[in-house]
């Protein structure tokens, strides 16, 4: 029992080391150490709870869970509103985010051997809200019944060789934003962006 309960808590520190350097990259988006290390917290209850739900969120995230407003934390976090003194600020959040996951994609791309083929995957799907009603730029998509129900579009470019898949480009679109243009115009700037990023890489 007891070499049982030793692998266990070294699975579990090793993992929690895994985690720790693969946050770091992101987490120097930020100059400040609270918003950092709610980002840290934020993204360890949501591996722990397989959930995206703020106060499951913060009951299981050690960080949050000690303290009386850690699920109000993790959504004035998650809207921007405690990230004032950051460089990754309100709307900007999820693109900073995803570029700097784009990044880490690319450079793991780079560790192939030279002149190895790369596939893009470029998908498009529906995130649907069948239940939301209040949530901003709400529209129309295709539930798996096939009846229309509220929602979201989104768009993944996945990179893919013989050695290592790596996501180079996510986006969450809606036809009800004040600048949205269409979702050919989506699809271009993705691939834009992306070619843009494979080619400084090389």
């Amino acid at each position: 029992m007891s070499v049982l309960v030793a692998e266990s808590v070294t699975q579990s520190v090793t993992q929690s080391v895994l985690l720790e350097e693969y946050i770091g990259e992101f987490t120097t988006l930020f100059k400040d150490r609270r918003s950092s290390a709610t980002l840290e917290a934020t993204l360890s209850g949501i591996l722990a709870a397989a959930i995206r739900e703020h106060t499951r969120i913060a009951a299981v995230a050690p960080l949050l869970s000690g303290v009386r407003d850690g699920a109000q934390r993790v959504l004035r976090f998650a809207s921007g509103e405690s990230t004032k003194r950051s460089q990754v600020q309100g709307a900007s959040i999820a693109s900073r985010l995803v570029g700097r996951l784009a990044e880490r994609g690319v450079s793991s791309l780079q560790q192939g051997p030279p002149g190895t083929e790369i596939w893009l995957v470029l998908d498009g799907s529906d995130l649907r809200k069948p239940h939301a009603k209040e949530m901003a730029d709400l529209m129309r998509v295709k539930s798996l019944q096939g009846t229309m129900v509220n929602g979201y579009r989104t768009l993944n470019v996945l990179a893919v060789t013989p050695q290592h898949r790596a996501l180079l480009y996510h986006r969450l679109f809606s036809s009800k934003e004040a600048d949205d243009l269409s979702e050919s115009h989506e699809v271009q700037t993705a691939l834009t962006q992306v070619g843009t990023a494979l080619s400084r890489s090389r």
